[in-house]
């Protein structure tokens, strides 16, 4: 149980990083994109992502209406990964979002 607690924590956890995981050093795009004026920035569909709180999780959890994808290239997830989790990387997203099952929420982590 105490095993299964953790795993619910750290895909919490991994949830609010999950946009982090997406943003890397900055590049001479992004450089420019930043020194861009605010009303012509993009906004980032990840800044608005819903959050859940550990309890959530862990009720969808232990219901079953839970999906967890680890977002991670597979060599990670071969590694370690929460019990039952799929694989799709997040660069693969576009092409590979079939593969996740419909009707649960999705809990997507990447570390």
């Amino acid at each position: 149980m105490r095993y299964y607690i953790s795993l619910i924590a750290i895909a919490v956890i991994s949830i609010s990083i999950f946009t982090a995981c997406e943003k890397t050093a900055p590049t001479m795009e992004t450089a420019q994109t930043n020194s861009a004026p605010a009303a012509t920035k993009t906004p980032d569909p990840a800044d608005s992502a819903p959050r859940i709180s550990l309890a959530e999780a862990k009720q969808a959890f232990d219901e079953g209406n839970v999906v967890f994808v680890d977002t991670r290239a597979e060599v990670q997830y071969k590694q370690e990964h929460i019990k039952g989790a799929i694989n799709v990387p997040a660069e693969a997203m576009e092409t590979r979002y079939k593969e996740i099952p419909t009707g649960k929420k999705i809990i997507a982590y990447c570390s």
